[in-house]
């Protein structure tokens, strides 16, 4: 049987907490989940002592699953080893104000540059950026920006 590294040992308190989520049902299905494999993996658990592959068994999951939920909780406790890690809300992109978008679809509706028949989403772009519409902008956001303003068949 391998060494297991990441103990769980639940407190009294801890394990009537559990067993009380589970008899009431107000888990989502991942959850509960991890709510059983905390419960079965507990050193303190009165009969046999479960490796994670069988613990992965009964449930029905991967054992790194069981693995992983270990280590949170030993790492970080019961609330981050139940409980979905929070999202990072940063975003990389630039969002798009009203009037940046009103700007890319008005020159969208001029007269192409010189020796061209017709604006493109990358022309576009870059003409938004050499007039400092914008820092920096993607086609695609273009595209997006003439999509949802109904100009897309202009392109």
């Amino acid at each position: 049987m391998p060494i297991i590294k990441y103990r769980v040992n639940l407190s009294p308190a801890e394990r009537a907490r559990l067993e009380a989520m589970l008899i009431h049902g107000r888990l989502d299905r991942r959850a509960s989940m991890h709510v059983r494999v905390l419960l079965l993996a507990d050193e303190h658990r009165p009969g046999k002592k479960l490796s994670e592959q069988a613990i992965a068994q009964e449930i029905g999951i991967n054992s790194q699953t069981v693995h992983t939920i270990r280590r949170r909780y030993s790492l970080l406790g019961l609330e981050a080893a139940i409980n979905r890690k929070p999202r990072s809300r940063t975003t990389t992109g630039m969002r798009i104000t009203p009037d940046v978008r009103t700007r890319i679809i008005a020159l969208s509706q001029t007269v192409p540059p010189a020796g061209k028949n017709r604006w493109t989403l990358r022309l576009l772009a870059h003409h938004a950026i050499a007039q400092h519409i914008v820092d920096r902008i993607s086609h695609e956001t273009v595209g997006q920006v003439l999509k949802s303003s109904g100009q897309q068949g202009i392109i």
